[in-house]
């Protein structure tokens, strides 16, 4: 019985293998053609793997539920720049379908251009002096001079790397071993310390949870930032918050994530 349930798996992954092409090693378990991608309630992304014959008007597609591939029109979403990717076969995708055409993509993400570190520079700002120590104000000039200002005004780089599996790390974290230096007359922005990430209706959900990024363990509240992708390329990935437009640059030497 087991003999035969194992035979049964392989010639199921042989033939979704040969549905979508085999150009791409299979070196891990993170480039299986079945994806564990759980759909969250309310999103009505479909997920799946670009096959072989996508082209700049159609996306051949292999969707996570299975059967045989589909085939969506994406002229439109090409002409309004929502492609978000070079969808490749064997690719993961996100796709949002046309509520009134399923034969229509109305956005497609490639999850695994998506995935890497994404980085930005971030300049410290000058204390108030109020709110600096009392004794280091003692030892401050009135007047710090420009040679003293260029040693503190150093650019520090924020970002975050998206990982297989949905999570995600900060990038710009001081050493465990150091701790923000409150003699400093310079201050740093907050930044957020992303540790989870998933697509929810065509927007990335960038998810914050301090106790699992401290212990590990999955408690504690948890914090969703919600972007907009408006521009992904090769290198570069731009998201509107609600507050503010964000561009970052991919990190030089990283490139895709969970090949």
């Amino acid at each position: 019985m087991m003999k035969l349930k194992a035979l049964t798996l392989s010639a199921l992954a042989a033939l979704v293998f040969h549905a979508c092409g085999t150009d791409k090693g299979t070196g891990d378990d993170e480039s299986a053609v079945i994806s564990t991608q759980k759909k969250h309630k309310g999103d009505s992304t479909v997920y799946g793997l670009a096959c072989d014959g996508c082209t700049d008007s159609v996306i051949v597609f292999l969707p996570n539920s299975g059967g045989d591939p589909d085939t969506f029109d994406i002229i439109t979403a090409h002409q309004q720049h929502r492609i978000f990717g070079r969808p490749k076969t064997g690719d993961k995708l996100a796709v949002m379908l046309h509520p009134e055409d399923k034969n229509e993509a109305t956005m497609v993400i490639d999850l695994d251009d998506l995935k890497g570190s994404w980085c930005y520079q971030v300049m410290p700002e000058m204390r108030h002096k109020a709110a600096i120590p009392r004794r280091m104000q003692r030892r401050m000039p009135g007047h710090l001079p420009d040679s003293v200002k260029e040693k503190y005004l150093v650019p520090r780089e924020y970002g975050f790397k998206l990982k297989r599996e949905y999570s995600a790390s900060p990038i710009g974290l001081l050493p465990p071993n150091a701790t923000a230096d409150e003699t400093s007359p310079v201050e740093y922005p907050e930044q957020k310390l992303y540790n989870e990430w998933r697509i929810f209706n065509g927007k990335l959900i960038l998810t914050v949870n301090a106790a699992k990024l401290m212990t590990g363990e999955n408690t504690g509240k948890t914090e969703n930032d919600t972007a907009e992708i408006v521009l992904m390329m090769r290198d570069s990935l731009v998201l509107k918050f609600k507050d503010r437009i964000q561009s970052y640059y991919r990190k030089q030497g990283t490139g895709r994530e969970g090949r």
